[in-house]
């Protein structure tokens, strides 16, 4: 999703791993110019900019429509040409794989039993007294871009007034109000910071610290070099609730069967992790901040790209992040 660059990555786009990724239609910061206007649009299935721009919706936009139609009210024969206006308009913003290849209208995230999990724990809590405001069940959206994650758990049924995302580009909030049309009934919030710049000026996630019981981050971890992803999850450590014991961090990322850094030498490297590693970095994150955790990290599919020896190592992962 939507992450703030910094400085002293270039070295990752001349990698191997990192096309293997654009090409699955992962968003490593995937910029490029913007698609000519000769391109054509109607031909099934056309791909340019790298494979990055997607001229026709994907086959698994179907729930994505269910989702505009019920939550958002469009009409059915408005859906499409809808979605392909918000495309655009968020590919002149960055032009990112997840933009271009529609990933902001996926709901896979739904087949994920850590996900599930946490619909039914926000549920639940409605229907309790939750006496001490600091303890409310909420959840919180990492790297959120149009916060297809918080409408999807609304139209689930959970008060959005339950719900947060978090973003680095302001721009993303605001096309996703236009995307769901909800600008008058989300009543959400969204903050826009980053994780990584802890300490360097006004921090806004500050006002989040100690209130989230539920931590969704997808297609994050994977962006980052194993310094990075410490310092992300130390950051996300400081919005759980201190006192609940199910607080939770989950998601999906980019894992690997052979954990490693990869990129070229001399510049940044992202990691990428199976379940032995995961647990690693998080012993590394409870050593900073005093505090224990365990964690699952599970395969989904394995990545197909084309690309000889790299299908059986690159697969989707999720996780989950549990006090230990």
């Amino acid at each position: 999703m939507a992450l703030e660059r910094s400085a002293g990555r270039s070295g990752r786009g001349n990698s191997f791993l990192t096309s293997a990724l654009r090409f699955a239609g992962y968003d490593l910061d995937c910029r490029s110019e913007a698609p000519s206007p000769e391109s054509n649009p109607s031909k099934a299935g056309a791909v340019s900019a790298g494979g990055r721009y997607m001229h026709t919706l994907p086959a698994d936009v179907e729930p994505a429509r269910a989702l505009l139609e019920e939550y958002s009210g469009i009409p059915a024969d408005d859906v499409d040409r809808h979605v392909y206006q918000m495309r655009d308009r968020l590919w002149d913003v960055y032009p990112y794989a997840c933009v271009g290849r529609f990933r902001f209208v996926s709901l896979e995230f739904t087949t994920d039993a850590y996900y599930q999990v946490a619909l039914f724990r926000l549920l639940r809590a409605q229907t309790e007294s939750e006496s001490d405001e600091n303890n409310k069940t909420r959840l919180l959206d990492v790297g959120c871009c149009v916060g297809q994650v918080l409408r999807k758990l609304a139209a689930d049924g959970v008060d959005s007034a339950r719900l947060y995302g978090t973003d680095v580009e302001p721009r993303f909030l605001d096309i996703g109000y236009d995307l769901f049309r909800d600008r008058n009934k989300f009543k959400g919030g969204f903050v826009i910071g980053d994780l990584l710049k802890q300490g360097a000026g006004e921090d806004r996630l500050d006002a989040l610290d100690g209130r989230m019981t539920f931590i969704h981050a997808t297609s994050f971890f994977h962006l980052f070099t194993w310094g990075d992803q410490v310092r992300a999850a130390t950051r996300m450590v400081r919005l759980l609730q201190p006192e609940r014991r199910d607080a939770m961090i989950f998601g999906r990322q980019v894992g690997t069967t052979s954990p490693r850094d990869n990129g070229k030498a001399g510049s940044d490297k992202v990691y990428l992790h199976n379940a032995n590693s995961w647990q690693m970095l998080w012993d590394e994150v409870g050593e900073r901040t005093g505090t224990k955790w365990k964690t699952t990290m599970e395969p989904t599919e394995t990545i197909e790209t084309g690309a000889g020896g790299v299908e059986s190592s690159l697969k989707k992962m999720s996780f989950c992040v549990l006090r230990g």
